[in-house]
């Protein structure tokens, strides 16, 4: 819990999570004016284009490529040499994650959105503590604040 020397920043509008309603809420809000701040506690952006969505896309078209390549003959063409480099398949995943999670913080930022990298926890009413990922202590507060962190599958 926050001691007297931690004066909370205020916000119109928090929210935590920066998944697909947290992203496009706090876009929208910060446009209109509104000071938002975004807690995300580990994927910019959320899961979709970190690691499921988007990036198993990515491998299935690589896959996809693939099975095309093995059948180049019947288009007429010459069959290549067999085998794929996974190193590469994976690489190519990663930078298309990489540079989503660019274009996310790219809005963010022109969208005036704070955008608070670390994990939130309610302390009092509209009231959370960032414990960022350097360590220190952010504490904020607002009139409204939006929970949008998602789900979690066991």
């Amino acid at each position: 819990m926050p001691d007297s020397t931690h004066k909370a920043e205020v916000f119109d509008v928090l929210v935590l999570g920066s998944g697909e309603a947290g992203k496009y809420l706090s876009w929208s809000l910060g446009v209109e004016g509104k000071k938002v701040g975004l807690i995300e506690r580990r994927y910019v952006g959320g899961s979709c284009p970190n690691v499921a969505c988007l990036p198993s896309k990515n491998i299935v078209h690589s896959a996809k490529v693939a099975w095309y390549a093995q059948r180049l003959e019947a288009f007429g063409m010459h069959k290549p040499v067999p085998g794929i480099n996974m190193a590469v398949v994976r690489e190519r995943k990663r930078a298309m994650v990489r540079s989503l999670v660019d274009v996310h913080e790219k809005r963010f930022a022109a969208n005036h959105v704070v955008f608070l990298y670390g994990e939130g926890k309610f302390v009092a009413p509209r009231t959370i503590l960032v414990k960022l990922d350097d360590g220190s202590i952010h504490l904020v507060t607002a009139d409204l604040v939006i929970v949008s962190t998602g789900c979690h599958r066991r």
